[in-house]
């Protein structure tokens, strides 16, 4: 059976009396009740009253009301959120009563609050269920084809159980979307625009077999209609969300007072939480709500519950792990998630994020304060080093890259095999790779001091550099592959203070 507090937790609902909410948080809901001018005031046990807007003229004495439902055994009131007439006494007297008042969002009715919280199967489904349903969806679509789906959002891609890259869709989303009525019938990709949830399906088709139209209808109407009723669901908790993440950044309410708060948001003790905080590049500054939904996408992949929100023209995100435990998969499949994310950003809106991360495990809400401090400084280091500006850590050049250099021929063979396939990834993704390899190399390949330095967590470190060998078929445990890619990145620098000594006006730089 539901509870108080699964107005809060499940259906996201505001309270007007969030002491009163604590206080009531386990006691059961039995039945919803619409109070109208025609209506009594027998309430019964359990009862959650519902008073829409424009009723209180009707009524005789609302004042009255919190009493009677508290003597009949009521649990809860529901009041519309743009209600300008809500009586202040009647406000008043729910207070002394202890009686919690809920604030009903503009897009949900009462209806679907009934349908919320409706009895729930024996197996409860994870935070997770609406990836998996679009998954479940996708393979539908597939079976033994050869096409490939991808679900793009804000802030992730979801595909079916057999994973296709996410480097297509991706592109295909800076075209135009497609009408279905006039794409060709054997089109080798899609690209269409869910008019509900505001998110895209890409269809990819190698073989060009001839499109069922039909399907591809069904297809995208069933997963617009799951993704815009996770929607909804967001919409109704941004409010409370948003102001959780305030009220952690500027960390001037003590934590007793935001534990409640945090777990009504699905924030448990005990569990590992990843921090995130995201500076979006100057260019976009009006843009900081597409950035927070982008964030909102991450626990879709995570497994878990999110909280977002914007401060001061930053975006933050609170995402809960599956294990208390950090585990380098684990790490490594979140900071993917955040590639992903960056990478719809640079395609969709031409603007680089700069993101920074923290992990704790949480016990009181002063974790979460410190998650996102740690996350905001880590933001703020990588908006600094995307500057052009001299690198912190000195790179001396050995005499090996000194000689090379006077053999440009030679020079430019090192650069293009061990170093312009990262950089051609860094200009995709928007990633930082090659800053990240040149650091680990200039601290002589100490992982903790490159990790302390790029302000990363060290399980990050190990999954970029592992992508670096990936890129380049060369291994930063090597001693060999090592040597050639400090020399190949000396060589490099030095070819690019040549270049600027050779542009630069006479006189400029030098003491007067």
């Amino acid at each position: 059976m539901a509870t108080v507090g699964d107005l809060v937790d499940r259906v996201g609902l505001r309270s007007l009396t969030p002491g009163a909410v604590e206080k009531a948080r386990d006691h059961s809901v039995s039945t919803f009740y619409e109070i109208d001018s025609a209506s009594g005031t027998d309430f019964g046990l359990g009862a959650v009253v519902y008073v829409p807007a424009g009723t209180w003229p009707s009524l005789s004495a609302p004042e009255s009301i919190p009493a009677q439902l508290r003597s009949g055994g009521g649990v809860g009131v529901v009041v519309d959120n743009d209600d300008f007439d809500l009586p202040p006494e009647f406000v008043t007297e729910c207070v002394r009563q202890s009686m919690p008042v809920f604030l009903l969002p503009k897009d949900m009715h009462f209806v679907q609050l009934r349908e919320t919280l409706a009895p729930q199967p024996a197996v409860v489904p994870n935070q997770d269920s609406n990836s998996e349903a679009v998954q479940a969806l996708i393979d539908e679509f597939v079976g033994k084809s050869e096409v490939a789906v991808w679900v793009a959002m804000q802030g992730c891609v979801i595909t079916g159980s057999i994973v296709p890259g996410v480097d297509f869709p991706i592109k295909i989303l800076s075209r135009n979307p497609t009408s279905l009525e006039g794409m060709p019938s054997d089109a080798a990709g899609i690209h269409l625009q869910l008019p509900r949830s505001g998110h895209a399906v890409v269809l990819a088709n190698p073989n060009r077999a001839q499109w069922d139209v039909r399907r591809v209808a069904m297809l995208a109407g069933q997963v617009d209609a799951r993704l815009h009723a996770l929607e909804v669901t967001r919409v109704a908790r941004a409010q409370s969300e948003n102001a959780l993440i305030r009220e952690l950044v500027q960390a001037n309410v003590a934590s007793a007072a935001l534990d409640p708060w945090a777990r009504s948001l699905g924030l448990e003790p005990g569990i590992r939480i990843r921090a995130v905080s995201v500076i979006a590049s100057e260019s976009m500054p009006d843009r900081i709500d597409a950035v927070v939904a982008g964030l909102q996408d991450l626990a879709l992949h995570s497994g878990g519950a999110s909280v977002s929100g914007s401060y001061e023209g930053n975006a933050y995100a609170l995402v809960t792990m599956s294990s208390s435990v950090e585990s380098v998969d684990g790490s490594e499949g979140f900071d993917r998630q955040l590639d992903v994310l960056a990478a719809l950003f640079v395609e969709r809106h031409d603007c680089p994020l700069f993101i920074g991360t923290s992990s704790c495990v949480l016990r009181s809400s002063d974790d979460l304060v410190r998650g996102l401090i740690s996350a905001r400084q880590m933001a703020d280091r990588h908006a600094r080093s995307s500057k052009p500006e001299s690198p912190s850590v000195p790179l001396p050049a050995p005499v090996a890259a000194t000689l090379l250099a006077t053999d440009p021929r030679l020079a430019s063979v090192l650069d293009r095999t061990l170093l312009k396939p990262v950089v051609d990834y860094d200009e995709r993704k928007g990633s930082q790779y090659l800053a990240t390899l040149r650091t680990f190399l200039a601290l002589d390949g100490q992982w903790s001091a490159t990790a302390a330095e790029l302000g990363i967590h060290i399980n990050t470190l190990r999954y970029r550099l592992n992508r670096i060998e990936r890129l380049t078929g060369r291994g930063v445990h090597s001693t060999a592959d090592r040597a050639d890619f400090y020399i190949a990145l000396a060589l490099r620098e030095s070819s690019r203070r040549a270049e600027w000594e050779a542009s630069r006006p006479p006189g400029f730089g030098e003491p007067g």
